[in-house]
């Protein structure tokens, strides 16, 4: 039989009994092709200017990231085939019995490979290409494209990008196998399939010591992390991190010796039926493995963490950028004359663009500022921001021009008494200071009137539209006080507010782009000309959704990228890990086969065994999890309150598809392997 009909053969067999190693090789493929072929998608090319800089920026991400994501695929590609090599040790010794030489078996691996390689590549592209059409739906969603631009696209950069890197993985692979055949022996070769097993635990006693001491300092870690984190400096942090990292690894070495001592006091649960054999199967095999499975644990609770907080910052910002833009314009304009006014003089008069508008004045106050607002958490304030200018005088406005300003934002409208006020804050962290004040009854002097707050705490809001929660406090007065103390208030600006008088995106794009020309002409003659102009602030909805809906898509994008590479990466690594495993046990399992053991508790302990091995790291990743999340949920609270529920259902999702995909392909190839597919008769 010539050398390429045996790798031709070999391949067959082993896509039967290593579909999770081709399965993996092909969704690497897959997923490489699928994120770098974003910017080669049809409706990429329709963007705004604005939009398509969001897609560049993106593009140069996923290429950085991308060379991680290929050293990731490479290691685990690389592990794979020599985890398959080592299982066909005693194959090799027959074929040097039979009279080839080295030079044949290398051949003949060669020969695997490169089948291997072409086939994943090609079917990987082949799927990934029609998943990245997806991408033209997502990038639609994200930028409100125009969808019917939409053409089927195959990215030739994308195509050319996952050959080079797979290839480069690839002689990589053979270069290994070619120095692994060159160094064996025959007769390690024939014997390799009967080394002796290791033992599970040398001393059980000090297993179990050291792991509950390894639990105990993992807890005042987690402690920490979880409820302290407020007190946490960043060398604390640290500290609490490189603490779990070890207390984990030595906790999966030592956990082989505390599952058994604890299981064999079990003795109902440890002698049922095969539980006893699965036990110490399972036990032997985290002994063998320990440090694999630990890392294992870390990369999934890594996956968890980013994927949740990831995807529940993505889902804020989109929440925001829609709570934030229900106008089309915003223009703050820090003069005497007001917006109309102005632009009717540089000859675009609001008439020609807009017929649903309000502008309403806003006051300072020279004895109102920041630190008067702030009244008894001041101190509190200056030590959380030591750089803010807390003689700033604080925006003013009066109760009705902020009903009509509220109205037309579709907000709550309230009501004042002649001696109460409200504030309007959505900068969170500025906002909770201020709820303190507002809580302990906090007064305002505005001239000679005394005021008291109208409720224990802020309104959210804002005066002008914005991508971000930036508003740092607007104080709301009753008219009367307005017009009571005029001379200590002044007029500072004017805030026009409202929708253009056309709805198409391309009318209302002409629309913003003639107001930021007369903008920018008004603001450089004034420049060129050495004059004193007062500052005006021009925001659009439609920029400020498309500059948003871009950072949430990098953001989206790079936790899926990452995340599904971290998760498959371990899937497989421990997919490969319980095959190794059920080829070892199918000697015993033909023990219990002989005497007399049925083929359903048989199955029932397979299943047992493998669901072991795939659950213990996924259960420590989930503890590790529970408090990693509740630091990363504070830290995104902090700064958007909002909680990470929907990261970590969308989470839960991608887990259960990818992770419970690879136990049951592993659970299914096992009992092929075990030959326990038909019912023994």
């Amino acid at each position: 039989m010539n050398w390429y009909n045996l790798a031709f053969k070999n391949m067959k067999k082993s896509v039967r009994d290593y579909m999770v190693y081709f399965l993996t090789l092909i969704l690497g493929v897959a997923i490489f092709y699928v994120f770098n072929s974003v910017g080669d998608q049809s409706v990429v090319k329709t963007l705004s200017e604005t939009s398509y800089e969001s897609i560049q920026l993106l593009l140069v991400l996923l290429e950085m990231l991308s060379v991680g994501v290929a050293f990731v695929l490479g290691f685990l590609i690389v592990y794979a085939n020599q985890f398959l090599i080592s299982r066909r040790k005693r194959e090799f010794g027959i074929y040097f019995l039979l009279g080839m030489d080295k030079r044949d078996v290398s051949k003949v691996l060669f020969a695997e490979t490169a089948l291997v390689g072409l086939i994943s590549l090609v079917t990987g592209i082949v799927i990934g290409v029609f998943a990245s059409q997806f991408m033209s739906i997502l990038v639609t969603k994200f930028f409100d494209a125009d969808l019917s631009a939409y053409v089927f696209t195959v990215s030739i950069g994308a195509v050319i990008k996952t050959i080079i890197n797979f290839a480069i993985i690839y002689l990589v692979v053979l270069l290994l196998h070619s120095i692994n055949i060159s160094r064996v022996k025959l007769i390690d070769l024939l014997h390799a399939e009967k080394k002796a097993e290791k033992q599970i635990v040398e001393k059980p006693a000090l297993s179990v010591i050291v792991f509950l001491v390894s639990a105990v300092v993992l807890g005042f870690a987690y402690y920490f992390v979880g409820f302290r984190s407020d007190e946490l400096t960043r060398k604390g942090l640290i500290a609490c991190i490189l603490t779990g990292i070890v207390t984990n690894l030595v906790m999966f070495r030592f956990a082989a010796g505390f599952l058994l001592g604890m299981l064999q006091k079990m003795k109902g649960v440890y002698f049922r039926e095969l539980n006893s054999f699965v036990i110490r199967q399972f036990c032997r095999s985290i002994n063998s493995s320990a440090i694999s499975m630990g890392i294992i644990c870390l990369m999934i609770f890594a996956m968890i963490c980013t994927f949740s907080g990831g995807i529940s910052v993505a889902y804020r910002l989109q929440q925001n950028v829609r709570e934030m833009t229900p106008v089309d314009f915003s223009i703050m304009y820090t003069a005497d004359e007001t917006v109309t006014e102005c632009f009717e003089r540089e000859g675009i008069p609001a008439e020609t663009w807009t017929n649903d508008y309000i502008e309403i004045p806003f006051y300072n106050c020279e004895s109102v500022t920041w630190a008067t607002a702030l009244g008894s958490v001041i101190d509190a304030a200056k030590e959380q921001f030591p750089a803010a200018r807390w003689n700033t005088p604080e925006t003013i406005l009066s109760i009705s021009d902020y009903n009509r300003l509220a109205t037309m934002y579709g907000k709550e409208t309230f009501e004042l008494k002649e001696d109460e006020y409200l504030v309007v804050c959505n900068f969170l962290l500025l906002q909770e200071l201020r709820d303190r004040n507002l809580a302990q009854g906090g007064t305002q002097q505005v001239g000679n009137t005394v005021l008291k707050p109208a409720l224990p705490k802020c309104e959210e809001g804002y005066l002008m539209m914005s991508g971000t929660s930036s508003n740092a406090g607007i104080l709301i007065l009753p008219d009367a006080v307005i017009e009571k103390e005029q001379g200590v208030i002044y007029r500072a600006g004017s805030v026009m507010s409202g929708n253009y008088s056309v709805k198409g995106r391309e009318e209302i794009k002409e629309i913003n782009d003639r107001l930021w020309d007369a903008v920018s002409t008004y603001t450089a003659y004034n420049y060129m000309n050495e004059n004193p102009i007062p500052p005006m602030f021009f925001e659009t909805g439609m920029d400020i959704r498309e500059s948003n809906n871009g950072l949430t898509m990098i953001v989206a994008f790079l936790v899926i990228y990452v995340g599904v590479v971290f998760l498959i990466a371990s899937a497989a690594m421990l997919a490969l890990k319980a095959l190794s495993e059920a080829i070892d046990s199918t000697g015993k399992y033909e023990i219990l086969k002989k005497i007399g053991c049925e083929n359903h508790m048989l199955k029932r302990a397979l299943f047992g065994q493998v669901g072991a091995y795939f659950g213990l790291p996924l259960l420590g990743a989930m503890i590790h999890s529970v408090f990693g999340l509740l630091y990363v949920n504070r830290v995104i609270n902090s700064v958007t309150r909002q909680n990470i529920g929907w990261g970590i259902a969308a989470t839960v999702i991608v887990l259960v598809i990818l992770y419970g995909a690879y136990f049951i392909a592993t659970y299914s190839t096992s009992k092929r392997i075990v030959g326990l597919e038909r019912e023994i008769k």
